[in-house]
């Protein structure tokens, strides 16, 4: 069951316990990072609540090669409408950008195609000039919650 959601003042929009419920009222993934944009009183002495959201979002596929298995972080945004009263009266996620995100996964593919990430072992620590010598720019690292992350290991 979802939680009642209701605004009481301009400052209950940044509070944490309110966006944990704002993240579960939209549906969003316990992983997600809701931020608060913009806060605006209306006319009516209602508020308008905009949130940045940013969405890991798992790449899976046999193209990707040692690259199976990544997220990468895609940026929405939602919009909370409350009335006077502190209720919530409508609520809108955008979509994820899919040309963005598919380009996101052809330089995934295109990178793990010509051999230009490198996997280490976890708790290995990772020498950069070796990676330099390899021509591997990029390697695939743990996240804090242990999630695949690609990231770039030297600029060439």
């Amino acid at each position: 069951m979802k939680t009642e959601l209701r605004l009481t003042d301009e400052n209950t929009a940044r509070d944490e316990n309110f966006i944990a419920q704002v993240r579960a009222v939209l549906d969003l993934p316990a992983d997600a990072r809701v931020e608060l944009q913009n806060i605006a009183a209306d006319a009516r002495g209602g508020w308008n609540v905009e949130y940045a959201i940013t969405l890991p979002i798992q790449i899976r596929g046999g193209e990707f090669g040692i690259a199976n298995g990544v997220i990468v972080d895609e940026r929405v945004s939602a919009a909370l409408v409350f009335d006077a009263r502190g209720a919530l009266v409508s609520s809108q996620v955008s979509p994820v950008d899919e040309r963005h995100l598919r380009s996101v996964k052809d330089q995934i593919k295109k990178l793990a195609a010509t051999d230009q990430i490198f996997s280490a072992p976890s708790g290995e620590p990772i020498d950069s000039t070796a990676l330099r010598a390899q021509r591997k720019p990029w390697q695939i690292v743990a996240d804090e919650q242990g999630h695949k992350r690609l990231k770039r290991a030297y600029i060439a």
